[in-house]
C-alpha cells in the first residue's frame, strides 16, 4: 500500500514537470523522464499515428522503438532543436507525424507494407504463419550473441515491459532499445535479410 502510494506520488510529480525540465531530463539520460516522455507524453500522439497513418497495422511498442532511435541519434540532436516556441507535445507531434508519414511512404514504395507488424519483430505476432515462426526461432539459435537472443526473446516473444527488462539487466531503457535494435539487425543478417527498418 505504501509502495503504491509512493509510486503514484512520484508519477504525479513527474506529470507536473515543465517542458524545459522534461527536455533537460531527456538530454541528461534521466530514465524517469525518458519513460515519462515516451510512455505518457507521447501516448495520445501514438494512438493518432497508429490510426491515421498506419491504419492499425502497427503497435505502440514499435512506434516507441522507432521514435526513440530517431530522436536519440547523434546525442539527441533532434530534441536539442526544440526551441520552446510551442508546447513540447505540439512540437513532438509535428516531428513524429512527419517522420512516420515518410517512413510509411518508404514502406509503400518498397512494397514492404503488406504487414507492418511483421517488421516490428520479424514475425513474433500471434497471426504469423507457423512455418515462418519456426524459421525465426531456428535463426535465433544461430545468433552468435546470447544477450541479443535474450533481449529479442523477452521483448518480442514474452512481451516483457522494456523498463522491467532494463532494470533486470542493470541498464537504462535507452541502452536496452539500442541493444534491441542491434539484436534485430543481427537476426536479419542470420536470416539473410537486408531490410534496415527496426
Amino acid at each position: 500500500m505504501v509502495r503504491v502510494f509512493f509510486i503514484s506520488m512520484k508519477m504525479k510529480r513527474t506529470e507536473e514537470y515543465t517542458d524545459e525540465q522534461i527536455v533537460n531530463g531527456i538530454l541528461s539520460d534521466d530514465r524517469l523522464m525518458i519513460e515519462h516522455f515516451f510512455y505518457r507524453k507521447c501516448k495520445p500522439m501514438f494512438a493518432y499515428i497508429i490510426q491515421a497513418i498506419f491504419e492499425f497495422q502497427i503497435d505502440e511498442h514499435t512506434l516507441i522503438s522507432e521514435l526513440y532511435i530517431y530522436l536519440q541519434a547523434n546525442d539527441w540532436y533532434k530534441v536539442r532543436q526544440f526551441d520552446y516556441r510551442s508546447r513540447l507535445t505540439t512540437w513532438i507531434s509535428v516531428v513524429s507525424i512527419r517522420y512516420f508519414q515518410k517512413k510509411r511512404n518508404e514502406l509503400i514504395d518498397s512494397g514492404f507494407l503488406e504487414d507492418i507488424n511483421k517488421k516490428k519483430d520479424i514475425g513474433f505476432t500471434p497471426n504469423v504463419h507457423i512455418d515462418r515462426r519456426i524459421d525465426i526461432l531456428k535463426a535465433m539459435d544461430k545468433m552468435p550473441n546470447a544477450r541479443y537472443r535474450r533481449v529479442i526473446q523477452m521483448l518480442d516473444l514474452k512481451e516483457v515491459r522494456p523498463e522491467l527488462l532494463a532494470e533486470e539487466m542493470g541498464i537504462t531503457v535507452d541502452n536496452l532499445y539500442n541493444i534491441h535494435r542491434r539484436a534485430l539487425l543481427q537476426l536479419r543478417m542470420v536470416m539473410g535479410r537486408k531490410e534496415d527498418y527496426v
